[in-house]
């Protein structure tokens, strides 16, 4: 073998064992290298991101959560078919979550836009507000249109604990 050819080969030994141990190359099923055809996403849409930042100035001293997942806020209480009540919310997400001081919920806040006319949007709508209304939780809609000010954000929910 020539010096060029063992080179080259310990070059591109080299190469595959960092991009290993950097993390580049993925394996799947089957220890198959994978790609991963993905791109980061804004968290919160220009009007979601309007409305938290009116948010935390409405209630400076409280948390705001932004997109949580309702399997984050609501358990399910023992002796029930747990997977069956979980399954019914498990992939339903809060627009925002508004927290007392001890991180305990005090309200969530939904962000209506025209998208909420679809069929499917409104069957998730009820489903949020069952399981809100279940746990004793407040749930506040607000239409995009017009977005509310901050003296009327603090309207919605009375003083936390």
């Amino acid at each position: 073998m020539s010096g060029t050819i063992l080179l080259l080969l310990l070059l591109a030994a080299a190469a595959f064992i960092a991009a290993a141990q950097l993390g580049l190359l993925k394996k799947g099923r089957g220890g198959r290298t994978e790609h991963w055809p993905v791109f980061p996403k804004k968290v919160l849409s220009p009007v979601e991101q309007q409305l938290y930042q009116r948010l935390i100035r409405a209630y400076p001293d409280r948390g705001v959560l932004a997109q949580v997942s309702f399997s984050q806020i609501i358990g399910v209480k023992k002796g029930h078919d747990f997977r069956a009540i979980w399954n019914r919310y498990n992939r339903l997400t809060a627009d925002f979550v508004l927290c007392n001081k001890d991180f305990s919920i005090a309200a969530v806040i939904e962000l209506d836009d025209r998208s909420h006319d679809h069929p499917s949007r409104q069957d998730a709508d009820r489903r949020k507000a069952a399981i809100c209304d279940a746990a004793g939780i407040p749930l506040h809609r607000l239409n995009v249109n017009p977005l509310p000010n901050e003296t009327e954000l603090r309207g919605l929910v009375p003083a936390f604990r």
